[in-house]
């Protein structure tokens, strides 16, 4: 018996460490300075057209929802490109030995270079002249820093965390140290267009928090907060968005 449970935990390991297949996608391992991150590419990119990228959320290393994914999969749009964090479907052997990468330190300031570091790869890599940024959790903090920094025409958030300072502590956890606060950073993000998708149901990262966020900016250019009633923090994959 506790060989055939040994065998289903390691076969469960297993599944969970397996990338996920993405039909009109092909997957790819992308270095950065530090790491080796896991993207899949939509087979209609058009070179020299806008980009439009969606970043994952957070996971131990992987993530159990896979919302991100999901939303990339149902986009229509030819210029479609899904990104995992740090770690998430890596043999990285860094992502062993400081597993902190992806969990207190996943926003630091280095992790957010090596983001900016692909997603500026991408932009040359096919022309790209500007960028749509779509976060789900805490990808949500990853495309609002990278908007401060890339030529971006919209940021959209899914039950983003938008305010590190604020999601730690609303859930009474430790600060952050060095993180990359996009909240820090509110007079270049009120240039950009932005939309927070929220769920009615969230606790995680409750529609009072992007409210706050949008609040603080002075005369943003655009910036909107949609709830949807239903949607709790992990149930977005079958919620058309707005684009």
């Amino acid at each position: 018996m506790k060989r055939f449970l040994l065998a289903v935990v390691m076969l469960l390991a297993g599944c969970v460490a397996i990338e996920p297949n993405m039909s009109g996608f092909t997957s790819k391992q992308i270095e950065t300075s530090n790491f080796s991150i896991a993207v899949w590419e939509k087979n209609t990119i058009q070179k020299g057209k806008t980009l439009r990228v969606y970043f994952e959320g957070d996971g131990s290393p992987n993530p159990i929802n896979q919302i991100a994914k999901e939303l990339a999969e149902k986009d229509a749009t030819p210029n479609v490109i899904y990104v995992a964090r740090p770690c998430q479907w890596s043999n990285d052997k860094i992502c062993t030995q400081k597993p902190e990468i992806y969990k207190e330190s996943r926003f630091h300031v280095e992790i957010m270079k090596e983001m900016f570091e692909l997603t500026e790869y991408l932009m040359l890599k096919y022309r790209a002249p500007d960028l749509e940024l779509i976060g789900y959790d805490g990808g949500a903090v990853i495309a609002l820093n990278l908007a401060t920094k890339l030529p971006t025409k919209r940021v959209i958030t899914v039950a983003g965390i938008t305010d590190v300072n604020a999601y730690t502590n609303y859930h009474d956890l430790p600060a952050m140290a060095e993180a990359e606060n996009p909240a820090d950073e509110l007079l270049v993000l009120a240039q950009v267009p932005q939309i927070h998708y929220v769920g009615g149901q969230d606790t995680v990262t409750p529609r009072r928090m992007a409210e706050r966020f949008v609040g603080r900016m002075v005369a943003p250019k655009s910036a909107v907060v949609k709830t949807v009633p239903g949607a709790t923090h992990t149930n977005w994959g079958s919620i058309k968005l707005d684009y």
